[in-house]
């Protein structure tokens, strides 16, 4: 199918595609550090999470989509407590009071985030700043 369309150049794969591990990462708490992918209209967070953390309840306007990537945790949302696992997907509606337990092994997590996080944002450009 993408046969007959044009390849991108160098300059519009970079205007368009992010090699995580490329990305300063932000530590957004003790325990929790991301790499932080801004778009427009929404924000994308690749979350590492330490083995035995506790997020604390707190909340925020945004929609929150929590994709498990690795590993397991206990999602509380509304003063009930979720069980999630690598492929599972949680939707939080902005908000809404949440935090997220780990057990005894660490967890991968890709948060989305809609619309975009200018708070997040913001953690991006002090980590970039940081690295140089």
């Amino acid at each position: 199918m993408s046969d007959g369309f044009a390849r991108a150049t160098v300059k519009e794969r970079r205007e368009r595609v992010t090699l995580v591990d490329g990305v300063p990462r932000a530590e957004l708490r003790p325990g929790v550090d991301t790499a932080i992918v801004p778009g427009s209209n929404l924000t994308l967070s690749f979350l590492r999470l330490s083995p035995g953390l506790d997020a604390k309840l707190h909340s925020h306007p945004e929609e929150q989509a929590v994709v498990v990537l690795e590993g397991a945790l206990d999602l509380v949302v509304e003063e009930t407590t979720y069980h999630v696992r690598a492929g599972d997907v949680a939707i939080i509606p902005g908000g809404i009071p949440h935090s997220a337990v780990t057990q005894r092994e660490a967890c991968r997590v890709l948060d989305v985030f809609s619309p975009a996080r200018k708070d997040f944002e913001a953690k991006l450009a002090r980590a970039m700043a940081a690295r140089q």
